[in-house]
């Protein structure tokens, strides 16, 4: 099974495997209404769920499901979290970023840290996210981790902040040629 980077630093952050000790900082923005509007998931109720999630991790990361902490330098405290999953011959990724520190570019920076590591493995063609066809935000932060729409998926995912009935998603990919 392919490793993932244990760290990626960026220009203003440090993503990092997440720690048992993470779980305050995760719950504080995996709890808010506003930062979980567009998820398929409901907040968090309670920092426990959070704790599990967190113990559930080192399984994870060797099945190829990796996820990161995003902490701007020089602080250690999560602000963000990034997922990525391997599939085959593609990477998924997905994150979330705590609304104190939305619009700085915080998101974009360490999309774009992810996308280019996954798209430069040699058994990886395609990086690819979806997102909500109203969260404008997340739709500039993948045009500018140079993912390109390749179109809109009809009532693709449940968003259970929003409604009990699939809505539209935009599918968003990196690719590179397999010949």
């Amino acid at each position: 099974m392919l490793q993932a980077p244990e760290v990626f630093t960026t220009k203003r952050l440090v993503l990092r495997r997440p720690r048992l000790s993470d779980a305050e900082a995760i719950f504080e923005y995996a709890s808010d209404l506003k930062v979980i509007h567009y998820m398929d998931y409901f907040p968090r109720t309670d920092v426990d769920e959070v704790v599990k999630f967190l113990e559930g991790q080192s399984e994870r990361w060797e099945s190829g499901n990796f996820s990161w902490v995003l902490t701007v330098k020089p602080n250690n405290r999560p602000i963000g979290t990034i997922a990525c999953w391997l599939e085959e011959h593609a990477a998924g990724f997905g994150y979330l970023l705590n609304r104190k520190y939305w619009g700085q570019g915080y998101a974009t920076e360490a999309a774009c840290a992810v996308v280019e590591w996954a798209i430069n493995l040699p058994e990886i063609y395609r990086v690819w996210a979806t997102c909500d066809t109203e969260n404008h935000a997340s739709v500039k932060v993948l045009e500018k981790s140079g993912l390109v729409c390749e179109g809109r998926l009809r009532c693709y995912q449940i968003r259970p902040n929003i409604s009990a009935i699939p809505r539209d998603a935009f599918m968003y990919a990196k690719v590179h040629d397999a010949s």
